[in-house]
């Protein structure tokens, strides 16, 4: 009697494999095929190495979750970010925090120009 693992993120998300053991595994590898152009670079006779994508088991007050249908859910185990990944995550986030500013400062404007012709609205529009 087998058990069903679905995969939710990462290369596998969605896929759902049925695998004969009788209790889920601690963490699942998929290997993941690289591009053929990667295979054997610069003439290179010996292949570079399959990286696998690790999937550990999503967890509910201790236990293993489960889907509707009864399978076990398996979260993608990303990778740990780099130096630069965070830096560039650091500095999309402080783009998006500035463009709200100016965002939040250009609907008080727009609110200050509505109350001169309507002065019995509220001060802020924030207390519609």
């Amino acid at each position: 009697m087998g058990i069903t693992i679905r995969f939710v993120g990462g290369p596998a998300d969605g896929r759902a494999y049925a695998i004969p053991d009788a209790a889920p595994p601690p963490l699942y590898l998929i290997p993941l095929a690289p591009p053929l152009s990667e295979l054997f670079p610069n003439g290179r006779v010996e292949p570079t190495p399959i990286q696998k994508a690790e999937y550990e088991p999503l967890r509910e007050n201790g236990l293993p979750r489960r889907a509707d249908d009864g399978a076990y859910l398996y979260q993608h185990r990303a990778d740990p970010l780099t130096a630069e990944e965070r830096e560039a995550l650091a500095g999309e986030h402080e783009e998006c925090r500035m463009a709200e500013a100016r965002r939040r400062a250009e609907l008080d404007e727009t609110w200050q120009e509505i109350r001169r012709e309507r002065p019995h609205y509220p001060k802020s529009w924030r207390d519609l």
